[in-house]
């Protein structure tokens, strides 16, 4: 059987949100988006262990919000100043025996099981890396360093959610790489390292909450979820 290690990034300290706290820790419907995060990986992550990363100022509170709520905070990794760094603290603390490593955002607390199962079925067969897509519904134009912009099929692009999945032995191999700015995903991480990535069927539901704007999207989609 496969050992699998699941990753919910949270240690971000939310100031795009514009809120006294930050976004994970916001409630959809009647529990923080984390809370809602965390527990879906636990239900649908084929068994695996679940590590919550968070900006050690918020340890405390998050820790106390859970004990209030019945809810089991689970392992703890205290985040870095980058992604990069968070997910490498918890990979270094929990990962070293993993056969399956994934990494989700937080900020997402509506991912459901088929996308999950998804990527752990694909890393599973063999992929060294899966990443759940969507197609893009917008028109979309490059932007160039000049400022002119012009037209692109978006036909050609997909956006990226999270989790990613990836196998642990070359995920850990990634993480040995020196940081880079272009690290903007794990996946980014794993392409660096010279391994592909899987593309898998994401969903429209699995939204990232970035303003305050998608906490009334997050609670309506919770309620048609729900319904």
């Amino acid at each position: 059987m496969n050992r699998i290690l699941h990753i919910v990034v949270a240690a971000g300290s939310g100031r795009r949100f514009g809120a006294e706290l930050p976004k994970q820790f916001h409630l959809i419907g009647e529990r923080p988006e984390l809370m809602l995060a965390v527990d879906a990986m636990r239900r649908y992550g084929c068994g695996g262990t679940v590590v919550t990363v968070l900006n050690p100022d918020y340890i405390g509170y998050w820790t106390e919000v859970c004990v209030s709520a019945g809810f089991d905070p689970g392992p703890i990794v205290a985040g870095g100043s980058t992604r990069w760094e968070s997910v490498k603290n918890a990979v270094d603390a929990y990962g070293a025996d993993a056969d399956i490593i994934t990494v989700h955002d937080g900020a997402r607390p509506l991912v459901g099981r088929r996308v999950v199962e998804a990527v752990v079925a694909a890393v599973a067969s063999g992929a060294k890396g899966a990443v759940p897509v969507v197609a893009l519904s917008d028109s979309i134009r490059h932007v160039g360093a000049d400022g002119s912009s012009k037209a692109v099929d978006r036909a050609a692009y997909v956006a990226v959610q999270t989790p990613q999945g990836f196998s642990g032995m070359e995920f850990r191999q990634a993480y040995g790489m020196p940081y880079s700015q272009a690290f903007t995903d794990d996946a980014s991480v794993m392409e660096a390292a010279g391994y592909d990535v899987r593309l898998v069927e994401g969903s429209p539901v699995n939204i990232k909450v970035t303003n305050p704007s998608d906490i009334a999207i997050a609670e309506l989609l919770l309620r048609q979820c729900n319904d």
